[in-house]
């Protein structure tokens, strides 16, 4: 019995098809209303926000192995400058997008030339600092943000869910792309490199400074584009709506359970964000917290039996079976 179709090729051409089915049945699914519809696409939105983000942060937390736990400072920044701009100063959404994005790319540069400076939990602890820095000012500039009680945006900034739907479709499938370029890319290559061994990449003459930086830029730009779309669809924009630590924590969480450093694993770990909001749905009422209990479970499994997430278990299996079988 021949198992060619186990190849890596052939892998790789399965995985394509799939996930252009899987994209053509979520773009076909409004063209079918009903309450249920609804429902489900409310559901897919919340899923395909987590596949951009976690795919954002998986360029530089998976290939550049830049471990953030303030990614959602980027977010932030991206929604704010989106809502402070169309809202106090009627500025064009493109403009909006643009501030957002050299805000976050200043931002990525500080955080990037920390990362020279300090590695794993050290810098992890910094991004989490800095997001709370973020925080604290969005909440006290209430010149500027209207504090905690938030940014509204007129109506004519904003979008509705349906607009939502396709434009966040859209950028998981923009986003899949930059990934799939980067990580082939030259940077990609560096990337992985400097985060599998830094110090060997050190001995050969590469410098880890410009790659990071370049890694976490291109990320901090893409999250923040995805805050304003976030801004642009929820109509408002709080401090504690999108400087949270329960964003950062949701990047890292997809990410990981689905395969850290590769290119499908934001896609597969974002449906945790289904096993969420159907947990909540169903127990939330009666057991306060039980989402934040099924996480912490879900985490424990991921690091004792998929310690580098479900694609490279599942990978490292076809690989096994066609290497038995031939």
């Amino acid at each position: 019995m021949s198992f060619r179709f186990l190849s890596p090729a052939a892998l790789r051409t399965t995985g394509y098809a799939g996930v252009a089915a899987l994209v053509a049945a979520v773009a076909i699914l409004p063209f079918f209303p009903s309450p249920s519809v609804t429902y489900a696409m409310g559901l897919i939105l919340q899923i395909m926000l987590f596949v951009y983000l976690a795919q954002a942060w998986n360029i530089a937390g998976g290939f550049a192995g830049l471990f953030s736990l303030g990614h959602s400072a980027f977010f932030g920044l991206g929604a704010y400058s989106y809502a402070i701009g169309v809202a106090k100063y009627g500025l064009d959404p493109t403009i909006c997008f643009l501030i957002g994005s050299v805000l976050a790319a200043g931002l990525g540069v500080v955080t990037a030339v920390i990362s020279t400076r300090l590695s794993g939990m050290f810098f992890a602890m910094v991004t989490l600092g800095l997001n709370e820095i973020l925080l604290n000012l969005a909440s006290q500039l209430t010149w500027l943000t209207n504090g905690d009680a938030g940014t509204y945006l007129r109506k004519q900034f904003t979008v509705s869910a349906g607009t939502a739907y396709y434009l966040f479709l859209a950028l998981c499938i923009a986003i899949f792309v930059l990934a799939a370029l980067v990580r082939h890319s030259k940077l990609g290559t560096m990337c992985v490199a400097v985060k599998e061994n830094e110090a060997f990449a050190r001995a050969l003459g590469v410098n880890p400074a410009p790659w990071k930086i370049a890694a976490v830029v291109i990320s901090a730009i893409a999250t923040a584009i995805g805050g304003g779309f976030f801004a642009m669809y929820q109509g408002i924009v709080m401090p504690t709506m999108v400087f949270t630590f329960s964003i950062s924590i949701k990047m890292l969480i997809v990410t990981m359970i689905g395969g850290v450093g590769t290119l499908w694993g934001p896609l597969v770990g974002a449906f945790l964000v289904l096993f969420d909001e159907l947990v909540r749905a169903s127990l939330g009422a009666t057991f306060g917290g039980v989402s934040l209990i099924a996480y912490g479970a879900i985490l424990v499994f991921s690091a004792l039996f998929l310690p580098k997430g479900i694609m490279e278990a599942v990978r490292r299996h076809l690989l096994d079976r066609s290497a038995r079988h031939g």
